[in-house]
């Protein structure tokens, strides 16, 4: 799986670099951006730029899933525990109520 994961990354900067490397003289012509102008940017610039935006938002969302999971499991496995628990002191209870024999088959 890590082979996988590895030669995707691989495939994504090399179609990156490419892409830059095509279009390296190419410029827009005017970006806005947080209410400044800025004219002649180059494209691989923004191209860039939008690419850190996106994997940055990408992590953020990604750790806050994460550190849900995280706590549910946490959560889970104290429930867990304490039924554990519960059952073992269950098992270990004293049988003196219990009928055994011929005298629960009267009863």
């Amino acid at each position: 799986m890590w082979l996988l994961k590895n030669a995707g990354w691989l495939l994504i900067f090399a179609v990156a670099g490419w892409f830059g490397f095509e279009n390296r003289n190419e410029t827009v012509s005017n970006l806005h951006l947080a209410g400044r102008s800025y004219p002649q940017s180059p494209l691989v610039l923004v191209v860039f730029a939008a690419f850190v935006v996106g994997m940055s938002s990408a992590f953020l969302l990604t750790l806050f899933q994460q550190l849900k999971t995280r706590s549910a499991m946490s959560r889970v496995n104290r429930e867990n525990q304490d039924l554990k628990r519960e059952l073992n002191q269950l098992r270990n209870m004293p049988l003196d109520d219990l009928k055994l024999g011929n005298e629960a088959r009267r009863s």
